[in-house]
């Protein structure tokens, strides 16, 4: 069964753009090649992920991710069956969404403000506040994705978000 898992995580170290570059090309070799998709994008110190796949794949997967000691405070936002996957071009897509970017990319404001959203504490505290904001940030990705123009499967990181930093 086709199955998304959405979750927030907290860095527990800096990581520059590079190193999360070269991580997230790893991480796209081992999704490619166990059938996984999905977006991960990163706001402060926090993450917030998109895994699609079987069900059974992510469970392994998620487990693998519990342990990881690159980052901790896990929380799933939602997870469940899919119909279709929302990110099948791409075995990791990785968004730096912390940076400064100009008023030429309006849709990576709204994104980082969406996920700043589904980080705040006040989510934590309102499940339809959160549910919402799940949702809108899900909508709001592909627009930033169409910024690129871009058509190459599997690829890590977004020209958008390199090309419109202030």
């Amino acid at each position: 069964m086709l199955f998304t898992w959405i979750y927030m995580s907290r860095a527990l170290r800096a990581y520059d753009v590079a190193e999360l570059d070269v991580m997230c090309s790893q991480f796209a070799a081992r999704n490619d090649k166990a059938g996984v998709t999905g977006v991960l994008m990163k706001v402060g110190d926090h993450f917030v992920q998109v895994l699609e796949g079987e069900e059974s794949t992510l469970l392994a997967l998620v487990a693998k991710l519990l342990k990881d000691e690159r980052h901790g405070d896990f929380h799933t936002l939602h997870r469940g069956p899919i119909s279709e996957r929302r990110f099948a071009k791409w075995s990791m897509r990785m968004m730096h969404l912390d940076r400064s970017y100009t008023v030429k990319a309006p849709a990576i404001a709204e994104l980082r403000k969406i996920v700043r959203t589904v980080l705040s504490s006040q989510a934590f505290s309102d499940p339809e506040l959160q549910r919402g904001a799940v949702v809108r940030m899900l909508m709001a990705i592909p627009r930033v994705i169409a910024l690129d123009g871009e058509s190459n499967p599997g690829s890590v990181r977004s020209a958008a978000l390199v090309n419109h930093v202030a």
